[in-house]
């Protein structure tokens, strides 16, 4: 299939938003209950708008313009989640010796397993790479992690992420050590 990867952007964020309910409701199935995924959209699982403005939120189009896959990479501290409330002065990474971010990676179901994650992966890992970046760190959902350990991506530590109400996701704090430019 020929598949376009391009910058998402503000004009995308409508489009984006179906795509991750899709995806998630769909993909994460088998690892989570109903109310898990709801408690997670919009809350872990949504589009954050910074990766938009730092211009490190990638989309993945079919023939057709539809929107069918999208992941990016951040240089601020945030792992998953929304980061309206941040002040983003302080919260720039170091590229020295602090891990760039994974970030918001999701694919349509009609789409899975056709290499659009790792595709994206490997631009965010090279962009992070020119940006000076040595490792990256990602919370991996539990469908998430075959993608990412296939990919060279090391399991730091197991978890659960709290969402209100008592509801929790179980997640995979992972890391990769980036080649040298």
């Amino acid at each position: 299939m020929n598949f376009k990867y391009r910058k998402a952007s503000f004009d995308d964020i409508k489009e984006l938003e179906k795509l991750i309910e899709i995806s998630a409701k769909s993909i994460n199935s088998s690892f989570y209950t109903e109310s898990e995924i709801n408690a997670a959209l919009g809350n872990a699982w949504t589009v954050d708008r910074q990766l938009i403005i730092d211009k490190t939120y990638w989309l993945v189009e079919n023939e057709k313009g539809k929107i069918i896959g999208c992941g990016g990479w951040s240089k601020r501290k945030l792992l998953f989640g929304k980061s309206e409330s941040l002040s983003l002065d302080k919260t720039e990474l170091k590229p020295d010796f602090e891990p760039a971010r994974i970030r918001a990676f999701f694919v349509h179901p009609e789409y899975k397993r056709m290499g659009i994650g790792k595709e994206l992966l490997k631009i965010c890992e090279k962009e992070a790479v020119l940006q000076g970046f040595k490792s990256l760190e990602l919370v991996a959902t539990l469908s998430g992690e075959k993608l990412y350990s296939a990919n060279e991506y090391m399991e730091i530590k197991r978890y659960e992420v709290e969402l209100g109400n008592g509801i929790t996701n179980k997640v995979v704090s992972m890391k990769k050590v980036l080649p040298k430019n």
